[in-house]
């Protein structure tokens, strides 16, 4: 049973206000064309299948359209050869679950519009996917994007562009102080900042070649205080512990590995992130948070 999923209470709308899933994001210098894209998709129907139900283009304003055999022969023949080209500059796609759903999504910021904003891929999975098969999947993804930092494990899903939303990232903010093994995400957010350094620790953290070429020292000593990690020719994956931990700070978990990580790879941090949705989270606690394996935080 998923140890942490909290339901919302209109019984007219059962679904999770805030869930425990596992994640994957990687951050990108370049959009994503027609080309690296398809090799990312090709690469995620090897490995999970087509388990899709709908999808969107990530501009905004278009619904959810079904997912079939009809549309994927129309999103491989036609809207995807045409990425970058019009106003579609990613998708996402999901099995439509209402609890434990997988979910796959590319994104490409205009490098004329934003050009501060890296790319990204992001990915999720149930909370009990198998640690070997996502540690697999990352370790596959090192090898196939060029990246510039990713991190993958536990994550706290909320429920964003939605009646729920304040609500949602309100509770994430109590959980968080709790569970440090747990990722916060706002993706769109983090990715102003992802050209400067890398976010955090998870259980998973990669960091791409434009990082490690600058910091060889600190790449060998965050290598050195991992549980395992394995060099591909476009990065660094690091693994924190054998299996991702919620980080229990209530039961004293034992974080030793996340923090000897963090701590070997502070010089690459970031040094400033914007606020998290919600009433609770403010810049300077979402920055104390990131930093809370290496700053001993403590919420006042």
């Amino acid at each position: 049973m998923n140890p942490i999923v909290e339901m919302t209470d209109d019984p007219k709308d059962p679904v999770p206000l805030v869930e425990l899933k596992q994640h994957l994001v990687i951050f990108v210098e370049d959009p994503p064309g027609p080309v690296s894209a398809r090799r990312v998709y090709d690469l995620y129907l090897q490995n999970c299948g087509d388990i899709f139900k709908i999808y969107k283009s990530t501009f905004e304003g278009p619904l959810a359209q079904d997912w079939d055999l009809a549309a994927r022969s129309r999103f491989e023949r036609d809207e995807l050869p045409a990425l970058r080209q019009t106003t579609e500059w990613g998708y996402g796609f999901s099995d439509n679950k209402p609890r434990d759903s997988w979910l796959f999504m590319f994104h490409g910021f205009r490098p004329s519009e934003i050009p501060e904003k890296a790319s990204f891929y992001r990915f999720e999975f149930a909370w009990d996917v198998d640690p070997a098969f996502l540690r697999s999947f990352a370790r596959q993804m090192s090898e196939e994007v060029e990246f510039l930092s990713g991190y993958g494990g536990f994550v706290l899903q909320g429920r964003p562009n939605s009646d729920y939303e304040t609500e949602s990232f309100d509770r994430i903010f109590a959980l968080a102080m709790r569970y440090w093994g747990c990722e916060v995400v706002d993706v769109e957010l983090t990715a102003a900042e992802m050209r400067k350094g890398y976010k955090c620790v998870n259980w998973l953290t990669m960091i791409g070649e434009p990082f490690r070429s600058k910091f060889p020292e600190e790449i060998a000593r965050a290598r050195s205080a991992a549980y395992a990690s394995e060099e591909s020719r476009n990065g660094v994956l690091l693994q924190a512990a054998e299996r991702p931990l919620l980080g229990d700070r209530n039961r004293m978990a034992n974080m030793e590995g996340y923090a000897t990580i963090a701590e070997a790879l502070l010089p690459l941090q970031i040094k400033e992130h914007g606020d998290f949705f919600g009433d609770r989270w403010t810049e300077e606690n979402t920055m104390a948070w990131l930093r809370r394996f290496t700053h001993a935080y403590r919420v006042v």
